[in-house]
């Protein structure tokens, strides 16, 4: 792509510079920008990208999108739009059309980046995948995912994540996705869309580009099990009810693995993946569905399967000298620490559980917390250092609390941890990593 045509794909005006330069990639962090990348500049209240314009030339960028007016005399050429954001979306929607792929669009309150990594652990085993990478699922992630596609990709796998009404809408509009996976509907951000209700309409917006396509949802999730096939999509439900398609049995958790029984063309399989925890069975299963919608047999699934890797930072177990971590420190809402907490109070051994904030829950913070609070309490053997400001709320019998990580370091560092489980979960902004990494 030249310049001149990038011009044409945004709507902008060339200010100045040369516009047959050629285009080999797109980036918004000078941090990160490659020798002959496009570098677009977004401003927000954070920060404006406007002022590493200088230092975008000094790492030759090929080109650079602007809002403002610029005077700087370069030969790389400088494009104006009405708005670096929408820009970038041109961008994206530009390779969306340019690759009649197939792409999968997941969202949901937990379990995105798990169901998206368990899925492409399996798809790659026959084509070549574009997945989204880190936490690149947002309006500014998703364009620059796109941006990537080849002549080589069959399958873009697309997470979608949102935390205000009309995220996943637009998102949608720009992905376009002929199967669409909704994990569940959890209280995540509920601070800013004020209700559960509220949460599972938006997560509903991934399927307002859904033409002729499949949606699969989390059938035991109390809203999503209400979802039914419209004469635009049909939707299939995941989950362990007796009138799925696969109903998943005989479940069983281990410090190692997650097994279960599933029955399949009148045969037994049983399924095994390396992941801590029963509360990743609906990733699973709609990881297997969408696969047996592609045509992979049920033994290639689950030989793949058993590659699984989790993310880091999401249930990782670490094993050290004498003792081991689970990091789960990735993120946290009400649901996920449901689902921690089950695993954590099953272990035998003695436990240090790391607390800290759920954040975006507003005027339910204390709520939650509170809900939390009883949670926490059914853990035996166990003390709980909690830390932030949120976790004030919570108080009891062998909880500490503590107001930033430094303490909690120093804490642990005067401990005898020997033959322990350390298990850490928290918004992600509370980055507990850092107390991981101390130790």
């Amino acid at each position: 792509m030249t310049a001149k045509e990038l011009q044409n794909i945004v709507k902008g005006e060339l200010l100045s510079g040369n516009s047959s330069l050629k285009i080999k990639g797109f980036s918004v962090d000078t941090r990160v920008l490659q020798k002959n990348e496009a570098f677009v500049a977004l401003s927000s209240h954070q920060s404006d990208g406007h002022a590493y314009i200088k230092e975008a030339i000094l790492k030759k960028a090929s080109c650079i999108i602007v809002t403002k007016d610029v005077d700087i005399k370069t030969k790389i050429p400088i494009i104006k739009v009405a708005s670096t954001y929408e820009a970038l979306f041109d961008i994206g929607k530009y390779y969306r059309k340019k690759y009649p792929i197939l792409y999968i669009g997941i969202t949901g309150s937990n379990g995105k980046t798990t169901t998206k990594e368990l899925l492409y652990t399996i798809l790659s085993k026959k084509y070549h995948i574009l997945k989204t990478e880190k936490n690149y699922n947002n309006h500014i992630g998703i364009p620059l995912t796109l941006s990537h596609l080849s002549d080589v990709h069959e399958i873009a796998l697309i997470e979608m994540g949102m935390n205000h009404q009309g995220e996943i809408e637009k998102l949608s509009q720009l992905v376009e996705p002929h199967i669409g996976i909704i994990t569940n509907i959890g209280v995540s951000h509920i601070g800013n869309l004020g209700s559960q209700k509220n949460i599972y309409k938006a997560k509903l917006e991934i399927t307002k580009n859904l033409s002729d396509g499949i949606l699969l949802v989390n059938g035991d999730d109390k809203y999503l099990k209400k979802v039914k096939s419209t004469k635009k999509y049909d939707v299939i439900h995941c989950g362990c009810h007796s009138s799925y398609h696969l109903k998943p049995y005989h479940v069983k958790s281990t410090m190692e693995n997650l097994t279960f029984s599933l029955n399949y063309r009148e045969r037994v399989y049983t399924v095994k993946v390396p992941v801590l925890g029963s509360h990743f069975l609906a990733d699973i299963m709609l990881a297997i569905e969408t696969s047996l919608l592609l045509g992979f047999t049920m033994e290639e699934i689950l030989l793949a399967i058993k590659e699984y890797k989790p993310s880091d930072k999401r249930m990782k177990m670490i094993e050290k000298n004498n003792y081991k971590i689970i990091d789960d420190c990735y993120n946290a809402s009400y649901d996920s620490f449901k689902g921690f907490i089950h695993i954590v109070k099953g272990l035998k051994e003695d436990k240090i559980i790391v607390v800290g904030d759920m954040l975006e829950l507003g005027k339910y913070s204390k709520k939650y917390h509170l809900k939390l609070k009883k949670q926490l309490k059914k853990i035996k053997n166990c003390q709980i250092l909690l830390i932030g400001d949120e976790t004030k709320y919570i108080k009891g019998k062998n909880m500490i609390h503590f107001e930033k990580n430094e303490d909690v370091i120093s804490f642990l560092k005067k401990q005898n941890l020997s033959h322990h489980v350390i298990a850490f979960k928290a918004s992600r902004a509370m980055h507990l990593e850092d107390i991981i990494n101390s130790l």
